[in-house]
């Protein structure tokens, strides 16, 4: 009895080793391929292969060169993990099936840059188009608009040290896909980006023919002196002390989102002065209704945006109330505003009353009405105008119009409640 324990005891160690041994030597010619394939554009090297019996295999001291930009950069420690031994064994299978994997984290730690680098003026130094999304990123700051390496190595930084983990969770019964994304730079700040998809396919080939739906979207920043070192530095260039310096960059993102036809109510512009005097956390909550098309709500009201959006916001914890905003015309903001863009305002979605008769039509009549301007109402009490293009697959699609164009979106026929029909 003693022997066939202690033969039994061997028998699992000798397996133990064996699946060690096989995720070394799999992730040895992983990134033996990967070299390869890469050494034209990058060299590729590394101190040595980590794995464990819970499902992470990983790499020690990563250092990547680009020979024809002529910088590096170098991470501590970079690891793929699962939840447990089977996820990672399971991995490899339902790629080769063309599935995607059910689970999957990336860890980066100990990622760095040199301030100054090729890879740093590329992310910083490079032109980007005024948008939506950079409106933050523009600075009051002498003849800098946005902040350069050259203004980082102003500012003390000469490094930049990250650590980051990408992570995501697929249920194929529940076709649910869960995203999230955290960055850590030291003495700058951390971000966190997390969304999950409804609607996912279980294979990538389907995305076209079934696309998936966003559900839910959060942003998160918290500032570790970042935005304190910007606003000092960018203050004594300017002359002013820290209150009028505030106010001048919360009047610069006032101007900027006017010039993308976006005019922020008082309170929240009150919030952002609050985030700008005491810079801790700014944190955005989206759960977009169903049928939301996002390029194409332009062509509605400000309000019905909300809606569609349902938005939260948190400024250093705490939440915004009134939130809201107005379409306004790039070209009617103040003359003093020398650094806006001129756009064309979109026009207004009018109710369709005013454009003619109209009338109630049966949902189960649409096809009836191909080519006609329609009004939906749905059970949660949103509405809908535009051209009725097709119905198929129980679904309504429309065609929006405005002045910066068209855009097509579909509503579920179940969640119709109302339609009129405009003669």
């Amino acid at each position: 009895m003693a022997k066939l324990i202690k033969w039994g005891l061997l028998a699992v160690l000798a397996i133990a080793l064996l699946i060690k041994l096989s995720l070394w030597l799999s992730v040895r010619s992983i990134m033996a391929d990967a070299t390869a394939q890469l050494s034209p554009i990058m060299n590729i090297s590394y101190g040595g292969i980590t794995s464990s019996f819970d499902g992470r295999v990983g790499l020690e001291k990563v250092r990547i060169v680009v020979p024809a930009i002529r910088d590096s950069l170098q991470i501590e420690h970079a690891e793929l993990k699962f939840n447990g031994l089977g996820e990672l064994l399971s991995f490899k299978e339902r790629l080769a099936a063309g599935k995607f994997p059910e689970q999957m984290a990336v860890s980066i730690q100990g990622l760095e840059l040199e301030a100054h680098g090729p890879f740093m003026q590329q992310l910083y130094d490079t032109p980007t188009p005024r948008s939506l999304f950079t409106s933050m990123g523009e600075v009051v700051c002498g003849k800098v608009k946005r902040i350069g390496t050259v203004d980082l190595l102003d500012m003390g930084y000469r490094t930049l040290e990250t650590d980051g983990q990408f992570s995501y969770q697929f249920q194929p019964g529940l076709q649910k896909l869960s995203f999230n994304l955290t960055s850590d730079t030291r003495d700058m700040g951390e971000l966190r980006l997390g969304f999950t998809v409804a609607n996912m396919p279980e294979r990538p080939v389907d995305l076209r023919l079934n696309p998936p739906r966003v559900e839910r979207v959060t942003f998160e920043l918290n500032d570790n002196q970042y935005q304190r070192k910007v606003q000092d530095y960018c203050a004594g260039k300017e002359g002013l002390d820290r209150e009028a310096y505030v106010q001048a960059v919360v009047d610069k993102f006032d101007r900027v989102l006017r010039s993308q036809r976006i005019a922020l109510n008082q309170p929240v512009l009150d919030a952002y002065a609050r985030y700008q005097a005491d810079p801790q956390s700014l944190r955005i909550e989206l759960e977009p209704t169903e049928g939301l098309i996002w390029d194409g709500l332009q062509f509605f009201d400000a309000d019905d945006v909300l809606t569609m959006l349902r938005p939260v916001v948190l400024v250093n914890q705490q939440a915004v109330d009134s939130l809201g905003f107005a379409w306004v015309d790039p070209n009617k903001t103040r003359k003093t505003d020398q650094d806006s863009d001129s756009a064309p305002a979109a026009a207004p979605v009018k109710p369709v009353s005013e454009a003619g008769q109209e009338r109630f039509v049966s949902v189960t009549g649409l096809g009836d009405h191909i080519g006609k301007r329609l009004r939906f109402v749905t059970y949660d009490g949103m509405y809908y105008q535009g051209t009725l293009t097709r119905v198929t697959d129980g679904k309504a699609y429309l065609s929006l119009h405005g002045g910066n164009g068209t855009a097509e979106m579909s509503l579920r026929l179940e969640k119709i409640n109302k339609v009129k029909v405009q003669f």
